[in-house]
């Protein structure tokens, strides 16, 4: 007999002295079929057999108690991208194999990290898409995918992705790549409501960060500083998506007033003719922290465009607040403190690589610091409380700076910095010595664990005077890369530039390569290294084969890579312990957690994002194609199931299914139109930026739709954004020419060379 029964009838003889035998009877039965219905349904959440806790303040700051629980992107308010689980560790690790997957249509980039509360994951990809999934079994709850402009895609500067989510009171945050965020119901998805984040839909703004609860506020920064956006970002209530506040991290015009007060010792840092149309960029496109206790929201900016501070900024100056850390008064959005990691940026050295909140202890003294690995090549310890400098030093190879003046807090550049008079090899290189994936502190260890990029780049002054374009590109980079290939040494731009030999002369070595640094924070030293360059070093690749890291109280550090596999270290020693076949190219950090007793971990796959979805042979991506996969694993799992392999063409050039067109001067106005709103992703005609696709074996049905996909927005969903706002018919014109000259003239030389082979 059932406890609700029996319950319901103790209730009935009491009841029964007071009204009538047949009434307490009837009222029995439908009791007791309400309370065992209500019993068999009582799991929200079908992973956990517990009634889930209210997801706040209180949960945020006591989370070590839950070791189970991943709640935001890097696990906790400290975005450690820690865990506390030690089930998995050095000793059983080689045991990890499959528990379950889930699929994604998406080719773009993954870049985000999921998160689990409650028995549920919550997983985001690109372009603010959301997936909701049992966290034991992988079934699919609910899904969201917003609409999305289609001019959007086309104002992202290196991909389409979503870097993550926020969960808080019932409630799932999310920002789509045109520049709306949503509050969607944890329950089943619903929409409970949508906000316009941006402020001139005609410029380059885009969204590809994750939003962040701060107090009782979600807050979402933006990106688009190559094209022409004023970086900022904007404070939203949880409850109804009502504008808090908002916090310019450049200034506009001066004649035009300031939005507000910590805008005005800025502008005494420009120039008061810089480029002001032009929105000067500082976007915060990624990392952000709160420390709930002393209330303050950390905020990262980024680069300005254009980006040698000569042309944005003529007269000089620190270019407040380009590059730099904010700390924020999360209730008004007042300026706490700043340090500016880049003053007068010139080589887009970003300030929004993660930041990680933790206490240390530094000559004697426990310390409550902010740490950050920027793309400037040094890595900088603050106390987070008033932004005092503690230490900074340089993790990776640095010529534009030599050293950090702890008396001002400033870089000391030297004479290889400066590129406006001649060009100069400098390290780092635009791709930052550690980009976007996220890096991780172990606190058991005291190591940081960072994803380094070991590269210089060759940097010159374009020779034509800047030319503002709304909504275009507007970065006014010249740079390529001291290796073979489009981005490189094969470039038209390496044509005009003095040999390498010459210019690296006296530099450090300049073979491209990733690594895997355990940093300790309190010392300011190496703890060990391992490369990740993997089959490509020399190359590009090698910088994007290691992936976001994650480190567990097991003594592990996971790490993911464009070959496909997940390996996993020791993270005192840095010992490879596992190289798991995952048959999935990763850039994303792994994440763990725990259902019932059974530790696991979880990455997405997908790789895209800087470089540009470009799969050479030896990544998974080339041999099994880059849809988005969720994996997890479990100890004594199964063999991670492959897609099937793809075949590739031969990539000998045929003849271009077109004729020669255009004059010479419309050829030459279409590669100049082509170079400043195409290279960035079409590197294979120009040498200038990421190679998708090549263009140059456009077939015959690409040609023939060349002015539907550029002016009607085509092939939108494919990842080729829509230009009908930014290029005339005539312009497209002169593009399509350029392209079919181009392609000539490859498959001319191509034909030349194996003629004079024979």
């Amino acid at each position: 007999m059932s406890r609700a029964f029996l319950i319901t009838t103790e209730f009935a003889s009491w009841i029964g002295t007071r009204v009538g035998a047949r009434t307490v009877r009837l009222l029995a039965v439908m009791l007791a079929v309400s309370l065992l219905y209500a019993c068999s349904h009582r799991i929200q959440y079908p992973a956990d057999k517990t009634v889930s806790k209210p997801i706040d303040k209180a949960r945020l700051v006591k989370l070590a108690d839950e070791p189970g629980t991943w709640l935001t992107g890097g696990r906790d308010y400290q975005q450690s991208y820690y865990s506390p689980l030690a089930q998995i560790n050095r000793d059983n690790v080689s045991r990890l194999g499959y528990a379950w997957h889930s699929d994604f249509e998406s080719e773009h980039g993954f870049e985000s990290t999921p998160s689990v509360v409650d028995g549920v994951m919550y997983a985001s990809g690109p372009t603010g898409t959301v997936r909701a999934m049992d966290a034991t079994s992988g079934k699919t709850l609910w899904e969201f995918a917003p609409e999305i402009d289609p001019a959007a895609v086309r104002r992202v500067c290196c991909g389409v992705v979503n870097r993550g989510l926020a969960i808080w009171k019932g409630t799932v945050y999310v920002a789509s790549l045109d520049g709306y965020l949503y509050a969607l119901d944890i329950g089943d998805g619903a929409v409970r409501w949508k906000a316009d984040t941006i402020i001139d839909h005609q410029r380059g703004y885009t969204i590809t960060g994750a939003p962040y609860i701060a107090a009782d506020k979600v807050v979402i920064g933006n990106a688009g500083a190559e094209f022409d956006a004023r970086g900022y970002v904007s404070a939203y209530s949880i409850a109804d998506g009502s504008l808090s506040w908002r916090f310019f991290t450049v200034p506009g015009d001066p004649e035009l007033g300031f939005e507000h007060p910590e805008l005005e010792p800025a502008a005494a840092t420009w120039d008061p003719n810089s480029l002001w149309e032009v929105g000067l960029g500082g976007t915060v496109w990624d990392a952000m922290a709160y420390d709930p206790q002393l209330n303050l929201l950390y905020i990262g900016t980024g680069n300005a465009a254009p980006y040698p501070r000569k042309l944005r900024s003529p007269a000089g100056g620190d270019n407040l607040y380009l590059s730099s850390i904010l700390a924020l008064n999360p209730d008004t959005g007042r300026l706490v403190w700043y340090y500016q990691t880049t003053p007068g940026d010139n080589w887009d050295f970003t300030a929004t690589q993660k930041m990680i909140l933790a206490d240390l202890d530094i000559a004697g003294q426990r310390r409550q610091v902010i740490m950050q690995a920027p793309k400037n090549g040094f890595f900088y310890v603050l106390d987070r409380a008033t932004g005092q400098l503690i230490s900074a030093q340089p993790y990776a190879t640095t010529t534009w700076a030599s050293h950090i003046d702890m008396a001002t807090g400033r870089p000391v550049e030297t004479s290889q910095a400066e590129y406006f008079d001649a060009p100069k090899l400098i390290f780092p290189s635009a791709a930052g010595a550690h980009n976007w994936q996220p890096m991780a502190y172990n606190p058991g260890t005291g190591l940081v664990y960072i994803p380094v990029i070991e590269a210089g780049a060759i940097w010159t002054m374009p020779s034509q005077p800047f030319e503002y374009i709304k909504g275009g590109i507007n970065s006014t980079s010249l740079y390529i890369f001291p290796a073979p290939g489009e981005w490189g040494l094969d470039s038209e731009l390496a044509k005009t530039l003095p040999p390498l030999a010459e210019l690296a002369s006296g530099q450090p070595d300049t073979t491209i390569r990733g690594f895997l640094r355990a940093w300790n924070p309190v010392t300011q030293a190496l703890a060990w290294e391992r490369e990740t360059s993997g089959p490509w070093v020399g190359d590009m690749t090698a910088f994007w084969n290691g992936g976001g890291t994650m480190t567990t109280a097991g003594n592990l550090v996971f790490q993911g890579r464009g070959t496909g596999h997940l390996v996993a270290l020791d993270a005192r020693t840095g010992e490879e312990l596992l190289s798991l076949d995952l048959a999935a190219s990763v850039m994303a950090a792994p994440m763990s957690y725990s259902i019932d007793g059974t530790q696991y971990i979880a990455v997405l796959s997908g790789i895209g994002g800087g470089n540009g979805n470009t799969y050479l042979p030896g990544s998974a991506s080339y041999t099994y194609g880059n849809k988005g996969r969720l994996i997890v694993l479990k100890l004594g799992g199964a063999t991670v199931p492959k897609r099937a392999e793809l075949s590739h063409q031969d990539n000998t050039l045929s003849p271009p299914p077109v004729a020669r067109r255009g004059t010479a001067t419309e050829i030459a106005r279409g590669g100049e139109i082509f170079l400043r709103q195409c290279a960035k992703c079409h590197a294979n005609i120009d040498g200038r930026g990421a190679g998708i696709p090549d263009l140059k074996r456009m077939s015959a049905t690409t040609h023939a739709e060349f002015n539907d996909i550029l002016l009607r927005g085509s092939r939108v969903d494919r990842g080729m954004g829509n230009f009908s706002d930014l290029l005339t018919p005539a312009e497209v014109e002169s593009v399509h020419s350029y392209l079919i000259d181009q392609a000539w003239q490859a498959f001319e030389q191509e034909s030349q060379t194996a003629n004079n082979s024979l």
